[in-house]
Formats: C-alpha cells, sequence, structure tokens
C-alpha cells in the first residue's frame, strides 16, 4: 500500500485542522487504517450509486487501504468499477480483500448493516435530502436527484475524519444522525420538490476544488439544457489531486476546462463552451449576465461584480465555514463586492510573497519589479531564498525560470516548503479538505438549479461547518448593504450603467432577457 503520490497537500490541508499536528505521526495513522465501503443492491439505484461514486472519489485521496463490502449481484459488478476508480485516483492504493484485514471503520450506503465490530457510519439520500447516521441504514433513494446524495457523501467522509482524528479537533462531535436538505437548508426541513427540466444560459467562473464539485452535480441533473461557459486558464496538476473530485492521475496536465467538459458530455442538449484563459482577459466578460464563481480570492469576485453581471451565485470555502450566496446589484441586499470589502489596512501581494519567501528586506529591490513584470527566477535568488528558509535548494531548483508569482503558489501555497520543514513551517492560504470543497461545489451548483426559473431566494447567505456537529440552527442570513456606504452597489454612476444596461430587461431566471 502507499499513500498518493499528492499525500503532502492532503497533509497540509490536515495541518490547518490538526492541533499539535506532526507530519509523520500523521502519515503513520493513515497507514495503519483500513476504511470499508459497504453497499447493496439498493445501493445500486442512482442516488446510491452517485453517493458511492462521490464517497471513492473522497476517501481514495486520503486513505491508502479501502476495502469494498458489496452484498448482492449488482453490487459485486459495481465494486469492480468503484475499485477501478479508486486506482485511477491513487495508483497505488491498496483495495484490500474483505476478510484480509481488520477494518477500522465502515462507510455503509443502502439498507445493509453489515456484521463487523468497528465504527459504522450509514450514509443515504432521498432528492435533495441528505442523511446520515451512526446507528444503522437510512437507505438509499431512487430518484434522479443526486443532490442530497452528493452531500451525504460529504458529510460522511467529514463524520469520518472528525472520528478518526477526535483528538485534535476542538468539539469534533461525529453526528448521531443528519437529515439536511440542500433545497432550503431549514433545520429539520424535508423540502424535497423535483428537478423539473432545467435551462441554463450561465458563465461558470473557475474549475479548481469547488468548480469540480459542481461540474460533478450538474453532469447529473436530468435534462439540463441551455448555455454553459467555463472558464479556467490552468492546467491540473498534481497537487490538485487532493481535493479535485473530478480528476484522475491521467488528468496531470490536462487543462481544466477540458476535464470539466469531459464529464459534462453527458447532458446532451446542454451546449458547453470552454475558456481556457483568465477571466479577466475575455472580451466576453462584458456580456456575462449569469455568472456563477468558483474563484478563489477576494479581489477577483470584486472584480467581478465590477462587470455588472444581472446577478451572481457565489461559493467559498474558508477556515470555519464553507457556503453559499445570492447577489443581485440593486435593493438593499449586498451585492457580491459587499462581501468581500477589507475591514483595516490589507497587506500588499509583495510583502505577502516577500514575507513568505524571507525575503522582506528586498520587497521593493526584487519582490515588488519581479511581480511587476513577470521576470523569471534564476538560479541564484533561489539558491539564496532556500538559505534564508533553511532548506535544501535541490527540491526548488525545477521552479527555476518560472515567475516568482508561480513560484510562490508552488512553493508556499503549494507545499513545498511544508513538505521540506517536516510541517514546521505554515502554509500561506487556505487548503482545505477534499469533502469541505465538493460540499462548496454541490451547493453551488444546487443553487443554479434552483435560481435557473427565476426564483431568488430570501437570503443572501448559506454556511455551514463540516468540522462541527451538522447545524440544528438556522444557517442562512440576509446580508445588507455595506453600512459605510464604501461599495460600488452604492455608488451613482455604478448604479446608472447598471440600470442602463438591463433597462430593457425583465427580473428573473435565465430565460427572461
Amino acid at each position: 500500500m502507499a499513500l498518493a503520490k499528492y499525500f503532502i497537500r492532503a497533509a497540509t490541508a490536515a495541518s490547518q485542522i490538526l492541533q499539535g499536528f506532526d507530519a509523520e505521526d500523521f502519515e503513520e495513522l493513515l497507514n495503519d487504517l483500513v476504511i470499508g465501503i459497504a453497499f447493496d443492491e439498493q445501493a445500486c439505484a442512482a442516488e446510491g450509486r452517485a453517493s458511492l461514486d462521490l464517497l471513492v472519489r473522497l476517501v481514495a485521496r486520503l486513505y491508502p487501504t479501502i476495502c469494498l463490502l458489496p452484498s448482492g449481484d449488482e453490487a459485486k459488478k459495481l465494486a469492480k468499477n468503484l475499485a477501478s476508480l479508486a486506482r485511477s485516483i491513487n495508483e497505488d492504493i491498496t483495495i484490500a480483500r474483505r476478510g484480509s484485514s481488520a477494518l477500522s471503520h465502515c462507510l455503509v450506503v443502502g439498507s445493509t448493516d453489515p456484521e463487523i465490530s468497528c465504527p459504522k457510519f450509514f450514509l443515504g439520500s432521498d432528492g435533495w435530502i441528505a442523511k446520515f447516521s451512526a446507528e444503522g441504514p437510512v437507505g438509499a433513494g431512487s430518484s434522479n436527484n443526486a443532490f442530497g446524495a452528493g452531500a451525504a457523501a460529504c458529510i460522511a467522509a467529514s463524520n469520518l475524519f472528525r472520528h478518526i482524528f477526535r483528538d485534535q479537533i476542538t468539539g469534533a462531535i461525529v453526528d448521531e444522525a443528519v437529515t439536511f436538505s440542500l433545497f432550503d437548508y431549514a433545520p429539520g426541513s424535508r423540502a424535497n420538490p423535483p428537478i423539473l427540466d432545467t435551462a441554463l444560459d450561465l458563465f461558470l467562473l473557475g474549475l479548481g476544488a469547488i468548480g469540480n464539485g459542481a461540474v460533478w452535480a450538474l453532469s447529473r441533473v436530468p435534462h439540463l439544457q441551455g448555455h454553459l461557459q467555463v472558464v479556467d486558464g490552468e492546467q491540473v496538476d498534481q497537487g490538485n489531486l487532493q481535493r479535485y473530485v473530478l480528476a484522475l492521475e491521467r488528468d496531470i496536465g490536462q487543462s481544466k476546462v477540458k476535464l470539466a467538459r469531459r464529464y459534462l458530455k453527458a447532458q446532451r442538449d446542454l451546449a458547453v463552451d470552454g475558456h481556457s484563459a483568465r477571466w479577466q482577459t475575455l472580451p466576453i466578460v462584458r456580456c456575462m449576465q449569469h455568472v456563477a464563481i468558483a474563484l478563489d480570492t477576494a479581489a477577483d469576485r470584486i472584480a467581478v461584480q465590477g462587470t455588472l453581471p444581472r446577478w451572481t451565485v457565489n461559493s467559498w470555502t474558508q477556515r470555519g465555514d464553507l457556503g453559499v450566496s445570492h447577489h443581485g446589484f440593486e435593493g438593499e441586499m449586498a451585492c457580491l463586492a459587499c462581501l468581500y470589502l477589507p475591514n483595516g489596512a490589507v497587506p500588499d501581494e509583495d510583502q505577502v510573497i516577500a514575507e513568505a519567501l524571507g525575503l522582506e528586506d528586498r520587497k521593493m529591490e526584487i519582490v515588488r519589479p519581479m511581480l511587476h513584470n513577470g521576470a523569471p527566477v534564476n538560479e541564484e535568488l533561489m539558491r539564496e531564498i532556500a538559505s534564508r528558509l533553511t532548506i535544501p535548494v535541490e527540491p526548488l531548483l525545477p521552479f527555476v525560470g518560472q515567475p516568482l508569482r508561480t513560484f510562490y503558489q508552488g512553493a508556499i501555497c503549494g507545499g513545498a516548503v511544508f513538505e521540506l520543514t517536516g510541517g514546521t513551517k505554515p502554509v500561506r492560504g487556505e487548503v482545505p479538505m477534499a469533502f469541505q470543497s465538493a460540499m462548496a461545489g454541490i451547493m453551488l451548483a444546487g443553487e443554479i438549479i434552483k435560481r435557473a426559473p427565476g426564483d431568488v431566494p430570501d437570503w443572501t447567505t448559506a454556511k455551514l461547518n463540516l468540522l462541527r456537529k451538522m447545524p440544528s440552527d438556522a444557517i442562512t442570513e440576509r446580508r445588507k448593504k455595506d453600512r459605510l456606504g464604501r461599495c460600488i452597489c452604492q455608488d451613482a454612476d455604478y448604479v446608472d450603467v447598471y440600470r442602463a444596461k438591463y433597462e430593457a430587461q425583465d427580473v428573473g431566471g435565465f430565460g427572461k432577457t
């Protein structure tokens, strides 16, 4: 057995969650685990298959040994496909045979309750409703709605992680029972309407970890029609595989746009245009009316709002929570930019990068000019950085010739320095766990589908924390515009331009122009 080649990214994410994190202890513990995935014939129906697909995509990225426990002929056939999927995610993963080693934990889909002596976590769904229990089977629905099924996989993966690392997560409690509707997020809600034929006219900006989760869900929506434009200028790299649920090892080096379009091929009535470029460089950004956002930075989100789309649906992960938000531009409710306006002084990018690379005293001389003109890092500077960070230079030499910003993203944000220091140097930026990003993406896709007919929710943000017990209180919130009047949605010139842009158009969903 072996941990995935991109394991260091998983360790990086875990280090931001676990108290007293030690890289060697983390690796040793994972190597001692055997995660079972049990399922029966009921789980071979549509919703159960969706849960199992995403469950394997989540579990195989972190745990080096899994054991598939199918019950029934159809389940045994499905197990072969799931084993193949797991190996395509981590080619060195061990697929243990039943009885060959003791299970440490078991995730169960369907109506089965296997007789095994280890902690068992049961997951299932019914349309929009995700179900989880630590007590017994919850069943798998047979509808063609995969939203609850996907959310259930994320909830189960989070409970598995919480249980394994319960001594290192403050307030980590395994959920006893969860019934959670992704339709309205209300506590105790069983809102579960059918998904009607949906026509899109939408830009999806960002195909990273959240974008992967959104595409996973959108690819399973029945009878999706219309026009979807997916935008991302980057390629899949090895570090991405830690939490990109669509990406397989063979996808390394492929454009993220091509990856998304491959999964959306099943939507035969949906025209999908891909743009392998930064969204800001596209001439068509002026035409964006309906935008779903899975971008990384606050600056990008504010810039998107500056293009004056008619409305946006936004999703995020951050330390403490994940969620989605809806935004228009006029009225009393917050626009997208309102949510991301800084409070107080914010360090410049050159200051952040200079500090991370140990070059604070050379910020003006080296860092700022190199960021401005995109100059490549030479070997002399690389050796100076390695010396200042007290790490060997050899692992950094492959970055020679790349722009300083690219080096920073790979070496610092990507975890290379974290690995070289055994986890003693913190990572800059947020590196979520795979189940967090996937959940945010599924929620984003759900809001796209719900918003398509023109329905506008009575809340601005909906958020939850998968590292805590699932919420018993309402998780939606109405957010008003910036109280200091600093935002562009409170600027008369911007408002006039927005009104002129949509003067002759109805307010509503994708199809209303």
